[in-house]
């Protein structure tokens, strides 16, 4: 029996689980057989619930998860049909009953102090509390959804944290683990962009429709955002897997280049400056120096020679960059309704439902959002909101330097990039970005000075 148990413990701990679930989404999203890969996932992390020790198992499913809904299910709203709901309440009451579960079997491997002792805990109690009292004074335009989506992105910022801080060890594979995982993920968006070329992304007279870049999960601005989130994971293995590290390289340009045609010019402006500290930190650091060096050189020759010879199909097919330039889209209209909206109600806020946000809202489940996160903060939270940000914001800066080392500078460039792609956009207030960024501040937290 206990030979059982640690062959499970060592699949779901290792590179096969994450693998699994990597695959099953990427079916079902292909295909539009979510019911597939939800089987396939549920199935296997019900047990490991009872049999793993801590929840690293449980980080492949909740990041990998959301990215399995194609466009065509979405669209159809099949999700929202009575037998789909019921489904979906009886397997939360599961995983809920699974957690109850797995903390009363393996209650000595749970340390609560881990999360009251951790360096971020203030910061993450005073957002949670700015969240929950956004729109508090505001009492001509007060809406229930305020309470209901501070409590939905509380639990997907603190709740996640909280989680993963008092139940995951504090062995060295962890950061190695996360980052495989975030690997997969970013190799499972840029297959479904690919993928989407020849399906629902059209290309007319030689240009892509920007419109037509929609996955189930989200669109271009999404599918960019979090393309650009992971770029640094692959330089982070670039730099430190040595036999196929050049590998990781590749597939990091590779998804610079999904990251150009999703047409998300905040995306893109991340991601160009991030990539090139990435490369930049690959040529110095780490044990691939000389080959990334080489590689990088080629890069530059390749890139400027192939921009000259192609330069009328590369235009032609990213025509929507051209078109728009430094267009804000709008992003200036909103910043002063977000001002005018703080200025009303400088304590707490109008709320994450205000008047203006129900007049724009694009989502029916979710808030307008002013696409970006000082502007959001200010509006929704208030001067008490802008103040916990920024509390938090010092909190993970203090963090990052005392835990300096290779991977923390590609772990936090992965936070920057994020935050940065949320200056123009809603990445930060997107709920499922939230799972990942949590989790990467646990493992920083956890992980050595090495």
């Amino acid at each position: 029996m206990n030979t059982f148990v640690n062959k499970a413990r060592n699949f779901y701990n290792g590179i096969f689980y994450p693998l699994v679930v990597f695959v099953a989404a990427l079916i079902s999203h292909s295909f539009s057989i979510e019911l597939f890969g939800v089987t396939i996932i549920l199935a296997t992390v019900f047990p490991a619930f009872f049999l793993c020790k801590d929840l690293k198992f449980l980080i492949s499913p909740l990041i990998l998860f959301i990215f399995m809904f194609s466009e065509k299910s979405v669209s159809s709203d099949v999700f929202f049909q009575t037998p789909y709901l019921i489904a979906m309440v009886i397997v939360a009451i599961c995983i809920m009953v699974c957690f109850i579960a797995h903390f009363i079997i393996h209650r000595n491997n749970v340390r609560l102090v881990n999360f009251t002792k951790s360096p971020l805990f203030t910061g993450y109690i005073l957002l949670t509390l700015a969240f929950i009292l956004n729109g508090a004074l505001n009492t001509e335009g007060y809406q229930y959804g305020n309470i209901i989506y501070a409590v939905i992105l509380s639990v997907c910022l603190t709740a996640v944290f909280l989680l993963f801080s008092t139940n995951l060890d504090d062995d060295s594979n962890l950061h190695n683990h996360l980052f495989y995982v975030l690997f997969l993920t970013s190799m499972l968006l840029t297959v479904e962009l690919f993928v989407g070329f020849t399906g629902q992304i059209q290309i007319v007279d030689g240009e892509i429709v920007k419109e037509s870049v929609m996955f189930g999960w989200g669109m271009w601005n999404n599918m960019g955002g979090m393309l650009a989130f992971l770029l640094p994971v692959h330089f982070y293995f670039a730099t430190t897997v040595k036999k196929y590290g050049f590998i990781f390289y590749i597939t990091g340009l590779v998804s610079y280049i999904a990251i150009v045609l999703t047409l998300s010019r905040s995306s893109l402006l991340t991601a160009s400056i991030i990539i090139v500290v990435s490369i930049i930190a690959s040529c110095v650091v780490g044990v691939n120096k000389k080959l990334n060096i080489i590689l990088s050189a080629c890069l530059l020759v390749v890139g400027i020679v192939g921009i000259i010879v192609f330069w009328d199909k590369i235009s032609s097919i990213l025509g929507d960059y051209l078109a728009r330039g430094f267009d804000d889209n709008g992003r200036f209209e909103m910043y002063g309704h977000g001002i005018a909206n703080y200025l009303f109600n400088p304590a707490f806020g109008g709320g994450f439902y205000s008047s203006y946000q129900l007049e724009h809202q694009f989502i029916s489940f979710l808030p307008f959002r002013y696409h970006n996160t000082i502007i959001q903060m200010m509006a929704t939270c208030g001067t008490f909101g802008l103040v916990a940000y920024i509390w938090h914001r010092i909190e993970t800066i203090k963090l990052v330097i005392k835990k300096r080392s290779v991977y923390t500078f590609f772990a936090a460039l992965a936070i920057v990039s994020m935050l940065c792609c949320s200056l123009l956009d809603n990445h930060f207030f997107n709920l499922y970005p939230t799972f990942i960024y949590s989790i990467i501040l646990v493992s920083i937290e956890k992980s050595k000075n090495v």
